[in-house]
């Protein structure tokens, strides 16, 4: 009950920032068009109906949810926590009774559920009286990708948790995590759908845990992956969220000790 009623205040809490919410909507939906027409010229180029298996369609619709789930995912990366350790105020969340992940967490979670609704959403509409998207099948389908995009939101939040914690040990962690975020946009699927990958790194990328970000849940949304291809591919990413919490909590129980020594 608590995690949700801090879920819920920080989905209250990005009401305020609604001009910030519409100037980023209004970023996505420009870079997105201009993503889709380099497919439009790819496939023009190609002079084929399917390149790695999309079709025209499938490729914009894909570049549309990439963009869609910027906002959600924050795939530019996050320094909240980087900032309270850098700061000291990490210790005013010690003195709370809620760990310091569940806490984050909750709040991050409220903050995607606001990002979906009012920026995710709406520029899937925009997307849509441009070009005619490819939509789920039918409701086991938007239930599958609901879960895979839950699932990459956390996953999402797990690897940003980790990469924060680094300003345990660094003077300055902001290099880190743009680092960090390098993999994130590589491997993700917001450049290119990573089927499109060389078949060589294909494998490679979707076992990382950053395909969890678009590329699985775009899957889904296409009805690319079903039955045991699409259990094994939630599995893999609730493998992940599990993974890189458990990650997350190990590093920050030992960062917390070197904290406490340093303080004396």
């Amino acid at each position: 009950m608590l995690y949700l009623v801090l879920a819920a205040k920080s989905f209250r809490r990005m009401l305020v920032y609604r001009a910030a919410t519409f100037a980023g909507l209004l970023t996505n939906l420009f870079f997105g068009l201009l993503r889709a027409y380099v497919f439009i010229a790819l496939f023009a180029a190609a002079g084929q109906e399917r390149v790695a298996g999309f079709n025209l369609k499938e490729a914009i619709t894909f570049t549309a949810l990439g963009q869609a789930l910027i906002g959600p995912l924050r795939i530019w990366g996050s320094t909240e926590v980087l900032d309270r350790i850098k700061s000291g105020d990490i210790a005013v969340d010690l003195a709370r009774p809620t760990g310091l992940f569940g806490l984050y967490l909750a709040q991050d979670l409220g903050r995607a559920a606001f990002e979906a609704l009012g920026r995710g959403l709406p520029l899937l509409l925009a997307y849509s009286l441009v070009f005619d998207l490819r939509w789920p099948a039918g409701p086991l389908t938007w239930l599958a990708f609901l879960t895979a995009a839950l699932l990459g939101v956390t996953i999402s939040f797990g690897w940003r948790f980790l990469v924060n914690l680094g300003a345990f040990w660094l003077v300055d962690a902001r290099g880190l995590a743009r680092l960090a975020s390098l993999g994130v946009i590589i491997f993700s699927g917001l450049i290119l759908p990573l089927a499109m990958f060389p078949p060589a790194l294909v494998g490679l990328a979707r076992a990382l845990p950053f395909a969890g970000f678009i590329d699985a849940p775009a899957r889904v949304w296409l009805g690319q992956v079903q039955g045991a291809e699409l259990a094994v591919l939630l599995a893999r990413q609730l493998a992940w969220a599990l993974g890189l919490a458990a990650a997350g909590q190990l590093v920050y129980r030992r960062g917390i000790r070197r904290l406490v020594i340093q303080g004396g």
